[in-house]
């Protein structure tokens, strides 16, 4: 619509401008100012439609597609060294920045559990190289943030043993507990940096804390399991810890496991609650039942069944 316009008023500009309405004789065509007039028009014309016209795209398509084949290359490029760099490691299983490449080209190449497994090498020789301990720790999370959860906090804590003064690797920290929706974790993050005497400007942690205390009905139940339960539990498939007030309603809290990623010690919190804004009772059976399938249902078997449990005095429940 926009190239019909202006066609139609230059069409116009040069009626008149010739018939200088009636006038023709008046008009010398070889007059420089009408010539760099209608030039100008021309090349305005030609620029407008170049820029709204598929052209350019089509360039810039064409460069995307380049990249992308740079790209591909590259990848192929690395897949084939790495059977070279495995081999190098094999024979000086301590060259550390081998190990580093190979996390790294594993990465590119979306191998996540082999990047991980190399980083963790790496850093088994060399620890204090802050930028590669959290590389391990993206890769973790993104390989699985809930079951490498014990590797990723220990690695922040060797990240801070190195600087406890950086406030970015406390953030992180706090991000990875809110994607994991633990707010046990978030508390003692906040707690840590509000009570470190090197870090300033806490305002907003203090606010940060202070609020979740205020909008959170809080309880906590740490359950350990003894040596024996735990040997016995961590075969079954799919596991449940359900906290019910009464034994013939509703479960007030559940936390699922899997058995091959159970702990001596779980933790059970408002995040388990099966209703958010319920309120939390004060005192609870705990049950512990298996299952093939990862969700509850009416057909659960029942492993265990604990006494009462006053959730307003007792912060641990020991099983054996």
């Amino acid at each position: 619509m926009i190239y019909f316009i202006l066609i139609i008023s230059l069409s116009v500009y040069l009626i008149f401008l010739f018939r200088n309405i009636g006038e023709r004789s008046n008009i010398l065509i070889m007059d420089k100012s009408i010539i760099t007039t209608i030039i100008i028009l021309l090349i305005f014309i030609v620029m407008v439609f170049y820029n709204t016209s598929k052209i350019s795209q089509h360039h810039e398509y064409d460069k995307i597609l380049i990249k992308h084949q740079e790209i591909r290359n590259n990848i192929s490029a690395i897949k084939k060294n790495i059977p070279k760099l495995k081999s190098r490691l094999e024979s000086d299983p301590t060259y550390y920045q081998g190990w580093v490449m190979l996390a790294k080209s594993y990465l590119i190449t979306d191998d996540l559990l082999s990047s991980s497994y190399a980083y963790e090498k790496a850093i088994s020789l060399r620890s204090d190289d802050k930028i590669i301990l959290e590389e391990y720790i993206s890769s973790l999370i993104n390989l699985d943030p809930k079951s490498h959860k014990e590797k990723i906090l220990d690695t922040f804590e060797q990240i801070l043993a190195l600087d406890s003064t950086d406030i970015n690797i406390y953030n992180m920290q706090l991000n990875y507990s809110i994607n994991i929706n633990d707010s046990s974790l978030t508390r003692k993050i906040l707690k840590n940096i509000i009570e470190n005497p090197n870090i300033s400007d806490k305002e907003q942690y203090v606010s940060a804390l202070e609020e979740m205390e205020i909008s959170t009905d809080n309880f906590e139940l740490q359950i350990i399991l003894s040596n024996k339960i735990y040997n016995k539990l961590k075969d079954v498939t799919n596991l449940f810890f359900i906290l019910k007030e009464f034994s013939e309603g509703p479960p007030f809290a559940v936390y699922r496991v899997k058995g091959i990623n159970l702990k001596q010690k779980i933790n059970i919190n408002a995040n388990n609650k099966m209703i958010k804004d319920i309120p939390t009772p004060k005192k609870v059976n705990l049950y512990i039942k298996s299952s093939s399938k990862e969700t509850v249902d009416t057909n659960l078997t029942e492993i265990y069944k604990s006494d009462s449990i006053n959730l307003s005095k007792e912060q641990q429940y020991k099983i054996d």
